[in-house]
């Protein structure tokens, strides 16, 4: 029996988070494609393991606010933060994540989305600030 795709998408960040790498292979499809924030496109179980490896480090979590499943079970979303800290800095990223889950419960692609209100390149500023898009064309951020 396949676990409920909530549950997947729960072990995906239990296992990414405790670089169990193994766990997280079980998971995932073998072609699973996975499209992050810059566009930047892995495609295959090893490769994409491969990846985060490289790039998550030890000290690492994600904060799991939200999952939402489609009513057909083939796709998920999931609000998270993301901490990652380096010896240099450490940073905390609020992101959002797509699945797609196939019929026999393995991820097949993953597509990731963070907000960067630092990186403003519309000059839009932060929508809770007086200084944003949505407080000069409304006058408050709420309308």
């Amino acid at each position: 029996m396949t676990q409920s795709p909530h549950e997947t998408v729960e072990r995906f960040f239990t296992h990414l988070s405790a670089r169990k790498w193994s766990d997280l292979a079980s998971l995932l499809d073998d072609q699973v494609e996975r499209i992050g924030p810059f566009g930047d496109r892995v495609v295959g179980r090893d490769p994409y393991l491969s990846f985060l490896r490289g790039v998550v480090p030890p000290d690492y979590g994600n904060d799991v606010s939200q999952i939402v499943v489609s009513s057909d079970g083939r796709s998920a979303f999931a609000k998270v933060t993301e901490s990652l800290r380096y010896p240099d800095r450490e940073l905390h990223l609020d992101e959002a994540y797509f699945f797609d889950i196939a019929d026999n419960g393995l991820i097949t692609r993953i597509e990731v989305y963070w907000q960067t209100p630092e990186r403003d390149p519309g000059g839009f500023g932060s929508a809770t600030s007086d200084d944003s898009y949505v407080s000069q064309v409304s006058g408050s951020p709420d309308g």
